[in-house]
């Protein structure tokens, strides 16, 4: 199977619940942007709902910004039962983007342990679920022959029925493995197919040229510039990974499809706007016309036409 990035023609005969609703858990008070940039994310990466679960003051403008997208606040976290509306919401969804702009805490830890504890399908970790499990957990070692997993960690996923993908930098990815960003970088190879093998997760290391694993390969994305590294970027690739997980029976090729077209669209608003004058917005912008450039090759399986691109490689 070749898991360069690829997406699906899309099936006429369909509605919203065709392509599956996700459910992103972000933004503690005065937070909202990180929210907005993830939902429109996902959205603009084709999945037919998203259920945004947010702090109460972050209500108002995203209801401003995503009209598309329907609107949950946190629960009372101080009553008898917590997590009731979220346990709702996670009967729901088909996938759950958690961690853009939620407040490093105690509350965000058991928030975020909950939904790996309660939900069974797709679940992308990004930003403060990552820190707040790394504050707690750790994954040592990892490289050394001898390391074996602890399957008390938060992150341990081998022979569960559901995926589980982290997305960190090089910080997040430090605070993880307790490396230095420095060392990481020199060998994120490694890391990414090593932590992925060993937790039974995909692991998106977030770099210059991100790397993707599965355990098995490790994808290197060639895509991407400088007018990524702005704020609200991260959270916008989050959301891509989990609307393009629900339209692709194969997880690993499709979160190498986020990351792709998560380049692309950076590459094209820099063409366009320049790279120093790019902001996430933009970016959002593009994503549209990235898809566009993925060339179909008309061959049809099943109602879907698979498209390849060819400029991405394994490493």
């Amino acid at each position: 199977m070749n898991f360069n990035p690829h997406i699906n023609k899309r099936n006429e005969d369909s509605n919203k619940g065709t392509f599956g609703r996700v459910l992103v858990i972000a933004g503690s008070e005065n937070m909202s942007g990180c929210v907005f940039f993830c939902s429109m994310g996902a959205l603009r990466t084709g999945c037919g709902l998203v259920n945004i679960y947010t702090h109460k003051d972050n209500l108002l403008p995203l209801k401003t910004l995503v009209p598309e997208a329907i609107f949950d606040q946190f629960d009372d976290f101080t009553k008898e039962n917590p997590y009731e509306r979220l346990d709702y919401l996670l009967q729901r969804a088909d996938s759950v983007v958690i961690g853009p702009g939620l407040k490093y805490g105690e509350e965000s830890y058991k928030l975020v342990l909950h939904v790996i504890k309660n939900f069974d399908k797709h679940i992308v970790l990004d930003a403060e679920a990552l820190n707040v499990i790394s504050h707690n957990f750790s994954i040592e070692n990892v490289l050394d022959d001898s390391f074996k997993a602890d399957f008390k960690h938060p992150l341990y996923n081998i022979n569960k029925n559901r995926s589980l993908i982290i997305t960190p930098h090089l910080y997040e990815l430090s605070r993880l493995t307790k490396e230095r960003p420095d060392m990481l970088k020199d060998h994120l190879n490694e890391f990414a197919l090593e932590i992925a093998k060993k937790y039974g997760i995909i692991t998106v290391l977030k770099d210059h040229n991100t790397r993707v694993s599965d355990g098995k390969d490790v994808y290197t994305n060639k895509t991407g510039n400088s007018a990524l590294a702005k704020a609200g970027s991260g959270d916008i690739l989050a959301g891509m990974i989990g609307s393009l997980i629900l339209q692709d029976e194969y997880t690993f090729r499709a979160v190498n499809t986020a990351v792709y077209l998560h380049g692309k669209a950076g590459e094209l608003a820099g063409a366009k706007l320049s790279e120093y004058s790019t902001i996430s917005r933009d970016i959002l912008d593009y994503i549209s016309q990235a898809i566009l450039t993925i060339k179909s090759d008309e061959k049809i399986y099943y109602n879907n036409v698979i498209a390849e691109v060819m400029n991405a490689s394994f490493r």
